[in-house]
């Protein structure tokens, strides 16, 4: 595994930022201060510059990294939240990121515990730990005898796709193994030209681990200056005439605290099997397939400083070059198709068909982002894989009332897919209209390597290419499918949604639709309608206190379950109300009391920004729920005239 001799000088220039795969995060600007540095080449060197969608408020710098176009984004701060808000950006301005890597430093596990997958050494300062999954080990409830950890299914984050997982498998081998830690000692001694970034190796002497529950002796004052007379832990590795960084594959816990408490590592370490802490990557994780990287600057006590970070944000930014020095890009744009035999070209011109997959791949193509607030709705998800996967059932309808949540929740399921399906592609096709239909349908051609053709309609070629073996087993999420002329035709609406859905054993495909005479149509059985209600009591004060702040419910308690149960806990009411109370800063109860004592349907009528709907949704409630009557009034003209009479 000869670094140099497999790599090419520089990838390709990109032509847009579709071209990007490979998206670098940092928190800390001396993290991205040593990821900067080991890139092989700048693009705004050569005066290109690719800036970023409207709406991203994230900031790039844009380069080459061995055989990788890649992009490093900067986080404003350290958090998951800053994590989450980061990646979904990204993910805005570059939609074709096959993999994130969380770059920085960490705290490490001196002993870490040893499970049935990882064998781990001893972890000094400075050694770099590759994450082969994430334990968001703050995300739970605090019961009357202690915090106790979310642990199930849906509430864990997913294991990382099958790529990853089979490329940290071969990591782990003797040889790979070696080799990545040569090139990442190579790679880390170039840091002495650039002497701002101050990475030279601290010394063994200032790797310090005291017992555990040994107290740092005074705050704001380091340990030689505080007194910290406790004998230090004996370092087999430290005792070694060269200590060099060596790299660790294992769990990492992810949380907003920061770690300064050995007693409380050791718990975690204990239950959760982890090797390292930091506090972005959970964040990053349900967005991005992601690999954290990141160097051990501290053992997560009170002992902590900062007189490790420099030198450990330079050991990772070592290993992740190293790390896509090993990584192979995907291509999907250069690799020509294989020349056909005769036979292959005479089919092709009988079939007339101009649509050719360059390469056959998995492809995630939804056009939304993945929204890192998303709460509950665990009942609803188990019931879709069970209908889908395990039944399988071809067709299933998710109907509910405007801003139930009915698109969210497809769009957990597609994430759940691509996480932990990796042979099943997932499309996304939006029925709001004729035209986002076939722009729903480009989009896909442009992910799955079609050709466009002039002689042939979009639709038509997803159509033919879905209902082949070409595409693989599939997902096919038809969203806003509501308006049933549309989807299934009239005598004045000839150019329906369904004769351009494809047929094929290995589809499957969820509608979502606020009609129950189009769930009906479209699941063609009454067992395959998944009615979606308001959220229940915890899902929607949950949901409310990630948009606006946990500590605000907890001192207005009263006022928001008054509010939540006015709103009926529909979550788009509850996401329009936190909009509001966060633009104009005031409390629950003081829009509670705007609710009760002024126009509620004018209160509910003011727009708001949502990144995680469609751009041409209306996102006001009172505007949603009115088009929910209108399609009623068109479709039941008696109950339209109960509603009325009920209001």
């Amino acid at each position: 595994m000869d670094l140099p001799s497999r790599l090419d000088q520089r990838p390709h220039r990109p032509a847009s930022r579709n071209d990007f795969e490979i998206a670098i995060l940092c928190a800390l600007t001396l993290e991205a201060d040593a990821v900067d540095h080991v890139f092989d080449h700048h693009w705004k060197k050569d005066g290109i510059t690719y800036d970023k969608a409207p709406g991203d408020s994230n900031y790039y710098i844009t380069g080459t990294i061995h055989r990788h176009n890649v992009v490093l984004a900067y986080m404003p701060d350290e958090g998951k939240v800053n994590g989450a808000v980061v990646a979904t950006n990204c993910r805005l301005s570059f939609p074709n990121i096959r993999l994130a890597l969380v770059v920085g430093v960490c705290a490490a596990v001196p002993f870490p515990r040893s499970d049935s997958t990882s064998r781990v050494d001893e972890i000094v300062l400075g050694d770099v730990i590759i994450s082969n999954g994430v334990v968001e080990y703050d995300h739970g409830r605090m019961q009357p005898e202690g915090f106790k950890r979310k642990a199930t299914v849906m509430d864990n984050l997913g294991r990382p796709n099958q790529e990853i997982r089979t490329f940290l498998r071969m990591l782990k081998g003797v040889r790979p193994g070696r080799e990545l830690r040569q090139a990442m000692l190579e790679q880390l001694s170039r840091f002495k030209t650039e002497p701002k970034l101050d990475a030279d190796y601290p010394g063994f002497e200032n790797d310090r681990l005291f017992p555990t529950g040994y107290r740092h002796a005074t705050d704001g004052k380091s340990c030689d200056e505080g007194g910290c007379a406790q004998p230090l832990v004996k370092r087999r590795r430290l005792q070694q005439p060269d200590v060099q960084p060596r790299v660790h594959i294992g769990l990492i816990a992810s949380g907003d605290m920061v770690m300064k408490s050995s007693f409380h590592r050791d718990i975690i370490v204990e239950d959760e099997k982890v090797i390292a802490f930091e506090m972005e990557s959970a964040g990053v994780w349900d967005v991005f397939p992601c690999v954290v990287i990141k160097g051990a600057c501290d053992y997560a006590d009170s002992h902590k400083t900062k007189g490790w970070q420099r030198y450990a944000a330079a050991t990772a930014a070592s290993c992740m070059k190293a790390f896509l020095g090993e990584w192979v890009p995907s291509n999907l744009q250069t690799i020509p198709a294989p020349a056909p035999s005769s036979s292959t070209v005479t089919a092709e011109l009988s079939t007339a068909q101009p649509a050719v997959v360059t390469t056959k791949t998995v492809v995630f193509c939804v056009p939304l982002p993945v929204n890192p607030r998303f709460v509950g709705r665990t009942q609803i998800l188990n019931e879709l894989q069970t209908k889908l996967f395990d039944n399988d059932n071809g067709k299933i309808a998710l109907v509910g009332l405007a801003g139930v949540g009915k698109t969210q929740i497809a769009l957990q399921l597609a994430v759940y897919v691509r996480d932990n399906m990796q042979d099943r592609s997932v499309f996304w096709l939006s029925a709001l209209s004729m035209p986002s239909f076939e722009q729903s349908c480009r989009l896909i051609m442009k992910q799955s390597g079609l050709k466009d053709s002039d002689s042939k309609d979009p639709k038509a070629i997803i159509q033919d290419y879905l209902s082949s073996e070409r595409a693989g087993r599939w997902l096919l999420i038809v969203d806003n499918a509501d308006d049933k002329s549309l989807l299934f035709g009239s005598d004045e609406v000839t150019e329906c949604i369904k004769k351009h859905l494809p047929q094929s054993e290995s589809g499957l495909m969820l509608f979502t639709t606020r009609s129950r005479q189009v769930a009906s149509a479209a699941a063609q059985c009454a067992e395959n309608i998944i009615p979606v209600l308001g959220m229940s009591d915890q899902e929607a004060r949950e949901h409310l206190g990630k948009k606006t702040s946990s500590s605000e419910l907890n001192r207005n308690e009263e006022a928001t379950e008054s509010l939540l149960q006015r709103l009926t806990n529909l979550p788009l009411a509850i996401t329009q109300a936190a909009a509001y109370i966060n633009e104009n800063q005031i409390s629950i109860a003081t829009y509670l009391d705007l609710f009760d004592n002024t126009d509620a349907v004018q209160l509910i009528s003011n727009h708001f920004y949502d990144d995680t709907r469609y751009k041409e949704s209306d996102n006001a409630v009172a505007t949603t729920l009115l088009v929910s009557f209108r399609q009623i009034s068109e479709t039941n003209e008696l109950a339209a005239r109960l509603l009325t009479f009920l209001a």
